[in-house]
């Protein structure tokens, strides 16, 4: 379903829970590996990825907080700033 970050979310649970499970190992791995790869892909992959993105609730949702959408806006304008902002947790 392209839900990256929820199946890394899933596998890491599922390593908590049982650290040698090799279902959990291995779709960790492939799942890693299909970020890895897909984030070299072409730019109409990310467009498809964007609009993925979006049609999250849990995205929608923290597309709406106004830090990130000062965030995203600094990082249009001025992309060094926007780095500064990526390293403050």
């Amino acid at each position: 379903m392209k839900e990256y970050h929820k199946a890394m979310n899933a596998f890491e649970l599922g390593l908590k829970i049982d650290p040698m499970n090799a279902e959990c190992k291995e779709g960790h791995s492939k799942t890693l590996m299909t970020i890895n790869s897909t984030a070299h892909a072409t730019g109409e992959n990310d467009e498809e990825r964007m609009r993925h993105a979006m049609a999250d609730p849990e995205i929608q949702m923290i597309m709406r907080d106004p830090q990130i959408q000062q965030v995203l806006k600094d990082m249009n304008e001025n992309p060094a700033a926007g780095q500064a902002a990526m390293q403050d947790p």
